[in-house]
């Protein structure tokens, strides 16, 4: 559940976890990943049905996130989150920019592949 200054509440492998994507989460992102780290996340406008966005950065974007209240968590908590939660990503960046909304054209979020 979202939280109104940005935390993102989710359950996982029995456990609770407080998610929170803040400036310097996405700085360590952009430094690793490129500054147009969340938009390589959106799939290309030639990307086939079976395409998914790039899993480390949605790992790093993952464990960024856990880095404030979660320091000790690894990446298999990670897993478990992603699992656990269904549409996790959209939801914690949902949370991270509660104002913004998105621009006309944007593409479908992708479909999980089995």
């Amino acid at each position: 559940m979202a939280d109104p200054r940005g935390l993102l509440r989710v359950k996982a492998g029995g456990a609770d976890y407080a998610l929170w994507l803040g400036m310097s989460g996405l700085a360590d992102l952009q430094a690793s990943r490129g500054q147009d780290v969340l938009q390589q996340l959106d799939a290309p406008k030639d990307a086939g049905e079976g395409w998914v966005p790039d899993m480390g950065i949605i790992v790093d974007l993952l464990q960024a996130s856990l880095e404030r209240y979660h320091p000790d968590a690894d990446r298999f908590v990670v897993d478990e989150i992603f699992s656990d939660n269904p549409g996790v990503v959209m939801l914690l960046l949902t949370a991270a920019f509660p104002d913004a909304k998105a621009a006309p054209g944007n593409v479908k979020r992708p479909k999980r592949v089995a």
